[in-house]
């Protein structure tokens, strides 16, 4: 494996994209993502041509894997018809009736916060949309109730950085069966460990928020916040419970079935259920990330003809073996790349480098003699991918908190940034520490995700102005942690 002039250039070609649009270099109405993408690939397969390097289509589609693409259009399918049926909606609205109950104000807010992971689906804007309306009356009221317009952005990023994140672990089409299958990895190994890592990104965002950048409502816009929720048909709860049952049957029985068949009759039972137009389930569906996707796919055959992740293994490898950095730093380089440049989707980086990081983490575990260095490489950068997608510049899920809450556009991204950069490398201890694939009894399992769970719960506590030791909260984290569990 070589430095070769084609791929370095190829390589710099790629990054130079990148950095052009996190920049704002490149505007996105001017080209968007995916147009930038698909023109980049395009001049590198003629790059190629001028150096005498045969393209051949086979070598263009190598790194496209049908699995994910196909589980990705099953899951939006299905969110679809769960969002034109007020599914998601209803969730909401369920939270808010349980915070009046056992758990109170506080100890719902850590349900809140934690629904999108427990839930995961495909794309964690589903989610952030869905449970922004909960998340907005719950800040207000806490924030109101202490007198510290912190705490509403507090639960609104908590949620941002949860759902962002939450598109790793998913077994819907999320981010991570990308890395599985590519790895040569079982499906679903990569969940536990990322789960109980956006507990800790999750956690660290909302410290970081309401501590460190302390991003605060004027108190009088607090005081005129009028938040309305809208009357949901009984239809939306059904669909509701039907969704979270059908979930927890296909997580626990894990049938033979292939998954795009049991969300393609999941999303047909939804429909009738709840009385779904054709027009109202394509409204639902979210189009941006499958083409993302698709353009990062295309990006990476573009990458692999040219040479340019040979290349990439041979800089990281040099740099790993010459420098101060070493294996472990450059490591952490590599999976800090999508921090680095965030995407507006974390499946752009995934597919586009992915093959790469494979390669080195394929290296590193040889030559340290550590195999499981490659897991918890493949597992950190994955989580890194899906949860940069919060503080993107070009569209990212945190402009949602942004726009909800009236603030200057990119404030939120340093306490973002800062909860990815502590969180991710938890997922990669867990992998490398307990097993990646938690190689253990359920009770192991089970009590491994109860303490997480009640730390989580007794730090919310603190930081919604509670004592740590509040009943309602423990008891929110450790129901979060085994929910997470089962699913």
């Amino acid at each position: 494996m070589s430095l070769s002039l084609v791929g370095a250039l190829s390589l710099g070609w790629f990054f130079m994209l990148m950095l052009a649009s996190v920049r704002l270099w490149i505007p996105q109405r001017i080209l968007t993502l995916q147009s930038l993408l698909l023109g980049g690939a395009l001049l590198l397969l003629v790059l190629a041509k001028v150096f005498g390097t045969d393209v051949h289509l086979p070598a263009l589609l190598t790194t496209t894997t049908l699995n994910p693409i196909t589980a990705t259009i099953g899951g939006f399918l299905l969110a679809g018809a769960v969002e034109a049926a007020g599914g998601f909606a209803a969730a909401g609205a369920i939270l808010v009736r349980l915070s009046k109950g056992f758990f109170g104000l506080s100890g719902t807010v850590i349900l809140l916060v934690n629904s999108p992971t427990i839930f995961a689906m495909p794309c964690g804007r589903i989610w952030a949309a869905a449970l922004m309306p909960a998340a907005l009356i719950f800040g207000v009221d806490l924030a109101r109730r202490h007198a510290n317009p912190v705490l509403l952005p507090v639960i609104v990023f908590g949620l941002i950085a949860n759902a962002a994140a939450s598109c790793g672990p998913s077994p819907l089409g999320g981010i991570g069966m990308m890395g599985e299958g590519l790895g040569g990895f079982l499906q679903g190994s990569f969940i536990k460990p990322q789960q109980l890592a956006i507990m800790g990104i999750t956690m660290v965002t909302m410290v970081a928020v309401g501590l460190w950048q302390k991003i605060g409502i004027r108190p009088e816009t607090l005081k005129k916040t009028v938040i309305h929720q809208r009357k949901l048909p009984s239809t939306a709860y059904y669909v509701f419970f039907f969704y979270v049952v059908c979930l927890i049957a296909v997580f626990m029985l894990k049938p033979s079935i292939p998954i795009q068949t049991i969300l393609l009759g999941m999303t047909v039972v939804i429909v009738f259920l709840g009385k779904v137009s054709l027009h109202d389930l394509i409204a639902g569906i979210i189009l941006h990330p499958i083409t993302a996707m698709i353009a990062g796919f295309i990006m990476a055959g573009a990458l692999v003809v040219t040479g340019a992740f040979d290349t990439l293994v041979f800089i990281l490898r040099y740099l790993a073996l010459h420098t101060p950095l070493g294996f472990l730093g450059v490591s952490i380089l590599l999976v800090y790349l999508p921090i680095i440049f965030p995407m507006p989707c974390g499946r752009v980086m995934v597919a586009a480098l992915l093959p790469g990081v494979v390669m080195f983490g394929k290296e590193v575990a040889e030559i340290t003699n550590h195999p499981e260095a490659f897991s918890g490489l493949l597992i950190a950068f994955i989580l890194s991918c899906a949860a940069s997608c919060s503080s993107s510049p070009l569209g990212g899920i945190g402009g949602i908190a942004e726009g909800n809450l009236g603030i200057k556009p990119g404030i939120a991204g340093k306490p973002l940034q800062l909860g990815i950069l502590v969180g991710v490398p938890v997922a990669s201890l867990i992998a490398t520490s307990l097993g990646f694939s938690f190689q253990m009894s359920w009770a192991d399992e089970l009590f491994v995700f109860a303490g997480f769970g009640l730390v989580f719960g007794a730090a919310a506590n603190l930081i919604l102005g509670q004592s740590f030791y509040r009943p309602g909260g423990l008891l929110s984290g450790l129901l979060s942690a085994v929910l997470m569990w089962i699913m």
